[in-house]
Parts: C-alpha cells; sequence; structure tokens
C-alpha cells in the first residue's frame, strides 16, 4: 500500500531557521543550516521512509512567506514526481490570498491549501478563513489543512484548541 506524508515540507533556510524552531533543533540536535537542502535530499529520505508520494506545503505567516507557493512549486518540479504542492496564503489580505490560492492551484498545480493556526495566532474559526475555506476551496475543490493541537515550535498553543476560547465557533 502506497505511503502519502500529508503533512511535511522542504525547507527553505528563511524557514529552517527561523527563531521559533529553537525548540525542535535542539531536540533534534541540529543548528542553523548554511545552505539550501537540495530537494533529492528530501526524496531520498521520503524513499528510505518508504513515502512514495509528500505533500509540500508553502508557509506563510504574519512576516510574510517562510516557504514561498513559488518555492514549492520549483520543488515539486525538482521532486521526480514524490511531491505535490500545497498552497499557502496570506491570511491578512482576504481578496489577494483568494487570487493567490486559485493560482497555485489553476497554474502551478497545487493540490490543496493549508493554514497553520498557531503561526497567524487565529483560530480556524476566525473569519479571516472564511473566504478560502468556505469558498474558494470548495470552488476550486481541494481540501483545506489545518492543525489542531498543541504546537511544536515556540509559540503558544492556545489557538489549536479553539474549543477552549471563549466564544469558539461564532463569527466575530
Amino acid at each position: 500500500m502506497p505511503v502519502i506524508d500529508a503533512w511535511m515540507q522542504h525547507p527553505t533556510l528563511r524557514h529552517s531557521n527561523q527563531e521559533m524552531f529553537e525548540s525542535l533543533r535542539r531536540w533534534t540536535g541540529q543548528g542553523l543550516l548554511e545552505e539550501t537542502l537540495p530537494v533529492g535530499a528530501t526524496v531520498a529520505a521520503m524513499a528510505a521512509a518508504d513515502v512514495e508520494i509528500g505533500l509540500s506545503t508553502a508557509w506563510y505567516g504574519p512576516e510574510g512567506p517562510l516557504i514561498s507557493n513559488d518555492e514549492v512549486a520549483e520543488f515539486v518540479a525538482r521532486s521526480e514526481g514524490r511531491l505535490r504542492g500545497v498552497a499557502g496564503v496570506d491570511l491578512t489580505r482576504p481578496v489577494r490570498a483568494v487570487r493567490e490560492l486559485r493560482r497555485a492551484v489553476e497554474e502551478l498545480g497545487f493540490v490543496a491549501l493549508r493554514i497553520v493556526p498557531w503561526l497567524w495566532q487565529l483560530p480556524p474559526t476566525d473569519r479571516l478563513y472564511y473566504p478560502l475555506y468556505y469558498a474558494a476551496c470548495v470552488d476550486l475543490g481541494i481540501p483545506f489543512c489545518t492543525q489542531v493541537g498543541h504546537t511544536g515550535p515556540l509559540r503558544p498553543s492556545e489557538t489549536g484548541r479553539p474549543i477552549t476560547r471563549s466564544g469558539a465557533g461564532a463569527p466575530r
């Protein structure tokens, strides 16, 4: 049976060297990256773990892209068919976000959208998500991927537990 990794990314230096990942670097015994990791290294790691396909994700946060959609498209092109692109967008600009999601799906061939709530410090019930997952994802026929629960990086986990937030689930 083929294995698909639905939650991965091929890192950029901007992503890997982010201060929020310091605890993960300590945990894994890794330091800051000095050189860009070749896509072949990710493909080799997938092969060693018998992972046939990886859904490689763009990362957009309040400070901008840590891994852009165009970078993910380049990684996918170099992956010998092993990676599929998952879009990221800027939640604070909803109209641009919907346009960028459409571009990623229709022009770059991406297969999903992923937004990590703790990165934005907004629960998945926030109204900024609505144009994307209630409209654009449905219209494009793609899944909306998110995370609930605790974060690994040095960021608050409250957004991953929207049930504990007062008024969670209700539009603001």
